[in-house]
């Protein structure tokens, strides 16, 4: 492990828990005023931590740091290690949020609010607000 500053990551489970916070709660004030410190970032409101379990899930976001972090086994203690650099850590937040924007607008298209197909041209699902749903918000356009 060379080239660039590692960091141990000493609790995993609170590891994956702490960056999955930042990451919504950032995703939901990015219009508002900053924060006032990083500890109130991460302290979530009970329908906050609901709504942040339904959106990113732990076992998700598990799945991503596993397959990003450096792992090796601590010859002394014989225990398991893990390690992540700046450029490992910038990777599994933009995979966090990516995996929250995709869920939320699965859920969108699932609750029928948005309809989606898959473009070949540019190789990306499509995405659009339904026509009844719209005819709904605005009924002179009849």
């Amino acid at each position: 492990m060379k080239n660039s500053e590692w960091y141990l990551i000493k609790d995993l489970r609170e590891f994956i828990d702490h960056a999955r916070k930042l990451v919504f709660k950032f995703f939901g004030e990015m219009n508002q005023s900053s924060p006032d410190s990083f500890t109130s970032m991460l302290s979530l409101t009970g329908p906050e931590k609901t709504e942040m379990d339904n959106t990113l899930t732990f076992n998700e976001c598990e799945i991503i740091v596993k397959n990003f972090i450096k792992t090796k086994v601590n010859r002394r203690t014989k225990l398991l290690e893990h390690y992540i650099n700046d450029k490992i850590l910038t990777k599994i937040l933009e995979a966090f949020n990516s995996r929250m924007i995709s869920n939320i607008l699965n859920k969108l298209v699932n609750d029928g609010l948005l309809e989606t197909a898959f473009d070949e041209k540019t190789n990306d699902f499509i995405f659009w607000v339904k026509e009844n749903d719209i005819k709904k918000q605005n009924p002179e356009t009849d």
